[in-house]
């Protein structure tokens, strides 16, 4: 279960994470009466992601109304422009995420739990969130975000919030820390010199700013170090594969609220792995509860586990998280309502698409055209051939799992109407060490080319994912023993082994349709690549809300709402709104049309109908 999949997360999100900015006022949310229920989804018939390229291009698109929504987290220098305008309101969420040091542990004196812990209690992580991100974001001790369901975060007897140099140096000073020589600086055990670099990228202010104040933590406990910008490139190079460092500014963030990587990121046995375990951290008691985080069947067995070894690690302090920054969105509202504030990805995500309507006043709910930015093209409508988060923007909307997140991160049933999770002492039939799922489908989901959407396909997609060499949705499919349909809607799966996360890793996946993927003409799977736009294209077959209806390649990609969605409504016909009609204009046309017509007042807008 080592995941390839936890693995290539932690490793696109450090390059990327800590350049995640934001925040601001709240949300305008308008869910209020819409036809259906929580499911039924979407009311705007077309949806438009326009590449725009820069924040200052997004933020002037937003200004001069040729989009509804930015589609990126926004930087905070915009934030006073944008509360300024006119019909621009701005949304922040808490990062499922955050800024971190990691520490050497395998280096001299930084194998020392009390360096560790004396530099956590130092170190002003208050004044990080004011000076560094101008009261844009928090304090945060756990390497769980406070976000995260699993989290200790505020759950400990202490915290690391603010500075508390006489703690650290009794720390110190207990360890045997002292300054031996009497230059000023202190020595490690034994009367060894030491001095400290802390390295940060020098891309990116806020990564300079931290590494300055944990410098400035350092020199405050007698500890000779400095703190030098750096490529961030380079040094996290060094960090993939265990070579020198001593302290270095990072940044994480996660799609899901599943920690599972918990037993993998820090455990000993990963000290010396690429691309794992950063602080070279070792610890027994740590490791211990490893097996029932990842083997625990039940949620209890794997919550418990999961506090436990962040009661160790946030004692232990091989990192010391900085912070937990806000991300801001930015959206108008003079047209469009029920904008979603997604807990993972804020407001320019899947629900919002979704949710979002047509304002009564402009004829709503149903009907309009929401336009996005998208800073890049989409590079492929092949989703399992792309890395990029722009293109996941667009790929998307046209592909359906058994189970997606809500905006509050929590499981929602999608595919399926429900589930079981048996183990052998649940079920005798379940082989002993087994996991099995059966999953109860929806029985009214059609593909676009109007094919049932059944068992056979979700069994289908697994299996394929699973057996195509190199398909980045296989890669912790390796415990997978089988997949089948028991009956045209009912979906057994079993791995061979147990584990409460066997769940989420089957259920998120997208499924693909078995009659089309199956078609002896079809490609490899990294070498499909499908124009949808193509009236002759004969393996672009998706069941999700949208439909492709045109694109132009570096210029947008337009999205048209799928009539025949199994969660879906039907659109009435399209009506343009009438003008509404105030002060002296109504008098002056209803006096004029008494006689001539029934005057008929509706919801504030005047309707004349002839007799």
């Amino acid at each position: 279960m080592a995941s390839t999949r936890v693995k290539r997360l932690v490793a696109l999100s450090l390059v990327t994470a800590f350049m995640l900015m934001a925040v601001s006022p709240g949300l305008v949310a308008a869910q209020d009466a819409l036809p259906g229920h929580s499911k039924t989804g979407p009311f705007i018939d077309k949806l438009v992601f326009n590449v725009i390229t820069g924040d200052d291009a997004q933020v002037l698109a937003l200004q001069d109304n040729t989009i509804d929504l930015i589609g990126d987290m926004v930087d905070p220098s915009f934030l006073p422009q944008l509360e300024q305008a006119d019909d621009i309101e701005v949304a922040n969420v808490l990062r499922n995420g955050y800024g971190y040091v990691t520490i050497n542990c395998d280096k001299y004196p930084f194998n020392y739990t009390s360096f560790r812990r004396a530099l956590a209690f130092a170190l002003d992580k208050e004044a990080i969130s004011d000076d560094a991100w101008d009261g844009l974001s928090q304090p945060q001790d756990s390497c769980v975000p406070v976000v995260n369901p699993f989290t200790i975060e505020g759950q400990l007897p202490y915290t690391y919030y603010e500075a508390n140099v006489a703690k650290g140096a009794e720390l110190l000073a207990d360890a045997g820390f002292a300054d031996v020589d009497e230059d000023g600086f202190l020595e490690g055990p034994g009367g060894l010199d030491f001095d400290v670099l802390v390295e940060c990228a020098q891309s990116s202010n806020i990564a300079i700013e931290v590494g300055q104040k944990v410098a400035e933590a350092l020199v405050a406990l007698n500890i000779d170090a400095t703190s030098v910008p750096t490529d961030f490139y380079e040094y996290l190079n060094r960090l993939y594969f265990h070579e020198d460092y001593d302290i270095v500014f990072l940044g994480s963030s996660f799609s899901t609220f599943d920690v599972d990587w918990l037993a993998y990121e820090y455990w000993s046995e990963y000290a010396d792995e690429p691309y794992w375990n950063f602080p070279n951290f070792r610890n027994d008691s740590y490791d211990s509860w490893r097996d029932q985080l990842l083997y625990g069947v039940q949620y209890e067995d794997v919550y418990e586990a999961a506090i436990e070894m962040q009661r160790i690690w946030v004692f232990e302090s091989p990192m010391i998280i900085c912070y937990e920054n806000t991300l801001l969105s930015a959206y108008r509202t003079d047209k469009f309502e029920g904008f979603v504030n997604d807990v993972s990805d804020g407001v320019p995500g899947w629900w919002t698409n979704y949710k979002v309507h047509l304002k009564e006043s402009q004829g709503g709910p149903f009907g309009g055209t929401f336009r996005w930015s998208n800073p890049l093209d989409i590079d492929t409508f092949n989703f399992m051939a792309s890395s990029s988060a722009y293109t996941a923007n667009v790929n998307n909307q046209l592909w359906d799992s058994l189970i997606t997140q809500n905006e509050d991160g929590e499981d929602v049933n999608w595919l399926i109407e429900s589930y079981v999770a048996e183990t052998h002492d649940d079920n005798p039939e379940v082989p002993d060490g087994n996991t099995r799922f059966t999953f109860n489908m929806l029985q009214n989901a059609t593909w676009t080319d109007g094919t049932p959407i059944t068992a056979e396909d979700a069994a289908f997609s697994l299996n394929y994912f699973r057996d195509a060499p190199g398909n980045p949705y296989g890669a912790d499919l390796t415990d997978l023993a089988a997949a089948y349909a028991k009956t045209p809607y009912q979906l057994i799966v079993e791995f061979d082994s147990e584990s409460f996360w066997h769940l989420h890793t089957v259920s998120y996946k997208p499924i693909i349709p078995k009659h089309i993927f199956t078609d002896p003409e079809f490609p490899a799977w990294n070498e499909w690549n499908p124009d949808p736009t193509d009236p002759d294209e004969p393996f672009f077959v998706t069941s999700g809300p949208f439909t492709i209806s045109e694109y132009v390649a570096g210029e947008f990609t337009e999205l048209t709402y799928n009539p025949d969605y199994f969660f879906g409504i039907e659109h009435p016909e399209a009506t343009t709104p009438p003008s509404p009609f105030q002060g002296d204009l109504l008098m002056a046309v209803v006096a004029g049309a008494v006689g001539a017509a029934v005057v008929i007042l509706v919801g504030g807008y005047v309707l004349l109908r002839q007799k």
